[in-house]
């Protein structure tokens, strides 16, 4: 190399550096660490908790002054320590507010002069559709920046919540990312990581946070975000429009089913082709063309600048002929389930009886097969949950499981009973483990008889009645389970009048 080069790649490489150490120290007021200790259920022996364990996360400075974030983060958190540029204490927080639907949470810190030298950061109006973002995120007390190129955006359900919006998708540099890193253009936050796959990243956006920001602190209470809660499918097939009647060319999507408790239960029913939505044309793959965003599922009309209460126009094929009518828009949260995606920390209400232990199917326990549960958990549970999970009904609130066996004498035979689905104890429908309380205080003559639904080994599972007190408390000190029971902690929604069928 010459030696007259070297001097000027030495140069090269030091303005480099300096020029990403200045664009770190242009997001280290805005941009905190989270440290969060959490600790979960252990959700095949409900009486007990797993270990602590700890997520290290980002968050921004927004007005208050608090601190913005996913919900998931905070999930089941027993401390949250918060470090800002340049100091190394770790400072006290605690949730503030928290919309799991979506998935944001704000943070306060105990000592205020935590904010001492920090800025709110400003808002984007809406998010990019094109070119490049600067992702942001600490990392072992370094500010790194990353280059992230927008992708597509795209409508999709909250993974963790029930409302459907739209994501920004995009490439970027940051590895291992998913943690709530924010996302700058030209100073301005255009979103936060809800997610990354490889390098590709999905992106909470700022229309959800600015909206999320603003009705918190609205006057006379949060009133979170609403959900159409249809189910529909395409549209596509000439003959199928052909036999519902409808002229012309495929267009519109076709109701299969509205819920119990959702937006569109009373207004839309199964057969109707949803032409137009709030004015928007419905194509036939269910897209509507958006000023900004292009195309995009019409869903996202529910959410944007929309409030529960809200009234959107709607107009429909039914019965052969065009019909407007309007659709009331509400929230649906996840107990609204059959099979709740979340217990939001709640802990999971058990009974053992005889050894067997029984609780309700929900999500905390299917994700205990991991990320890739759909694949690896027990098909008939699965199943169920894919086909049923917004199945809920006055008559019935929630699936019922033998989740497993604690072996004794008592119930030989049975050992190997586990992740099965219950349908009546003596005689009785159970929708939870209070129910099966009650069912097991009233046995068939000397026996208890637990009915199974259908399956290739269990059937019934029968228990001496005679025997059964005294082999129960003999099984629950054996097993060190402090209690035989806990009752359900979440209060089941109301789900309103029944859907036009």
């Amino acid at each position: 190399m010459s030696h007259r080069l070297a001097p000027r790649l030495a140069v090269t490489v030091l303005l480099a550096l300096a020029g990403a150490a200045n664009a770190a120290a242009s997001f280290d007021e805005q941009v905190v660490a989270l440290s969060v200790t959490f600790q979960t259920w252990n959700e095949g022996r409900p009486w007990t908790k797993n270990n602590p364990a700890r997520r290290l996360a980002s968050a921004v400075v927004v007005e208050g002054p608090l601190l913005l974030t996913r919900a998931q983060i905070v999930s089941n958190a027993t401390l949250i320590h918060v470090e800002r540029r340049g100091d190394a204490r770790p400072w006290s927080a605690r949730v503030a507010h928290v919309d799991r639907e979506i998935d944001l949470a704000l943070l306060e810190v105990e000592d205020p002069t935590f904010f001492e030298g920090l800025e709110p950061v400003r808002l984007a109006s809406s998010v990019p559709t094109e070119g490049s973002v600067t992702s942001v995120r600490w990392n072992e007390r370094q500010l790194e920046v990353g280059n992230s190129r927008v992708s597509k955006i795209e409508v999709a359900t909250n993974r963790y919540g029930n409302v459907e919006h739209h994501y920004l998708l995009v490439r970027t540099d940051l590895e291992g990312g998913g943690w709530a890193e924010p996302a700058f253009r030209k100073r301005k936050l255009i979103g936060l990581t809800a997610s990354q796959e490889n390098l590709s990243a999905r992106l909470l956006p700022v229309e959800i946070i600015a909206a999320y920001l603003e009705r918190v602190r609205a006057p006379g209470g949060y009133r979170g975000f609403p959900y159409l809660e249809v189910v529909w499918q395409n549209n596509q097939d000439r003959a199928l429009t052909g036999f519902l009647g409808l002229p012309g060319e495929p267009r519109g999507v076709l109701i299969r089913a509205t819920r119990r408790g959702g937006s569109t239960c009373g207004a839309l029913r199964p057969r109707d082709i949803l032409i137009e939505l709030d004015g928007h044309a419905i194509d036939a793959i269910g897209n509507i063309t958006h000023p900004r965003y292009g195309q995009v599922h019409f869903t996202q009309i529910a959410v944007e600048g929309k409030l529960p209460g809200d009234r959107v126009s709607a107009r429909v094929w039914r019965d052969g002929r065009e019909i407007d009518l309007e659709i009331v828009l509400r929230t649906y949260p996840s107990e609204a389930r059959l099979i709740p995606w979340r217990r939001d920390g709640a802990a999971p209400a058990y009974f053992v009886a005889g050894g067997l232990i029984f609780r309700a199917l929900d999500g905390p326990f299917l994700r205990t097969w991991g990320s890739n549960w759909a694949e690896s958990a027990p098909s008939e549970l699965v199943t169920r949950y894919h086909l049923q999970a917004h199945a809920q009904a006055p008559e019935r609130r929630r699936l019922m499981i033998v989740s497993s066996v604690l072996p004794d004498r008592y119930n030989l035979g049975y050992h190997g009973v586990a992740r099965r689905i219950v349908e009546s104890v003596n005689g009785q429908a159970v929708n939870s483990v209070e129910d099966i309380a009650a069912a097991f205080a009233a046995p068939e003559g000397e026996f208890h008889v637990v009915r199974l639904a259908p399956n290739s080994e269990f059937r019934e599972l029968v228990l001496d009645a005679t025997e059964f007190e005294t082999a129960s408390k003999r099984i629950l000190e054996a097993y060190d389970v402090p209690a035989p029971m806990r009752g359900s902690q979440t209060p089941l929604p109301d789900l309103g009048p029944a859907c036009d069928s």
